[in-house]
């Protein structure tokens, strides 16, 4: 986590392949690994879910699953594997959708499911997703949060990059903080609070909650009557 422009989502990017780090080191169950592209970072089970889908609207679900992993040079045999994975990978991570639906006709967020079905059909065993609710209703959210929780009962490892603190504090086991490009804690959810993490991220104290007087209106300083013969009137305490 970190506040917008730390850094979070381009050192993702260089775990998924996108860029290269100018130095230091990627290693994958103890090994060295120097990740070239996105489809290097797959083939050792790093996916991401990126904050704008990387989805064909007029596609289908089951074609944008299948699409850029088919077996072979013939279509169909792809889509009937793909169909059949596809639904298992619903059924073992609660991630109900129709593969037949076309992309532009569903939600928001049954569109980040099948984001997050195309790197498990990919065989991600550690998945990344960057701010995935910034786009989601509250109930999406919560709807998130619990596959998030399914997935992580399944054994896979779920790397969240946000900068709210609610959404830390409700669904993660640890957290690092990013700082203006450096990573500067990493402590377990549950030993910490959000009036830390928020000292952490900007480096100072803050007031979370934010105390306000009881507006005071002065006299008016400019009056003018509609057609309807209402008064409009402006205090100089609320002039821009």
């Amino acid at each position: 986590m970190g506040e917008n422009g730390a850094g979070k989502s381009t050192l993702m990017s260089i775990l998924y392949g996108f860029y290269t780090a100018d130095s230091g080191t990627i290693r994958v169950n103890g090994q060295v690994q120097a990740i070239t592209d996105s489809s290097h970072a797959l083939s050792l089970g790093i996916g991401m879910v990126h904050q704008h889908f990387m989805l064909v609207d007029n596609f289908s679900v089951l074609e944008n699953i299948v699409l850029g992993a088919e077996d072979s040079g013939f279509l169909k045999p792809s889509l009937d594997r793909a169909c059949k994975e596809l639904t298992r990978l619903e059924h073992e991570y609660d991630l109900e959708v129709d593969p037949d639906a076309i992309i532009e006709d569903i939600s928001v967020g049954q569109q980040q499911r099948v984001e997050i079905l195309k790197a498990l059909y990919r065989g991600a065993e550690t998945l990344i997703l960057d701010e995935p609710t910034g786009v989601l209703t509250p109930k999406e959210a919560d709807d998130l949060f619990r596959v998030l929780r399914t997935l992580r009962e399944q054994g896979k490892t779920v790397i969240l990059i946000t900068h709210k603190l609610r959404e830390i504090m409700a669904i993660t086991d640890s957290v690092s903080v990013m700082r203006r490009g450096q990573m500067v804690a990493t402590v377990k959810t549950s030993e910490t609070s959000p009036e830390q993490l928020a000292e952490l991220m900007v480096g100072r104290r803050v007031l979370l909650r934010v105390e306000k007087a009881k507006p005071s209106p002065a006299r008016p300083c400019l009056k003018s009557k509609t057609r309807s013969s209402r008064t409009i009137w402006v205090s100089p305490a609320s002039r821009m």
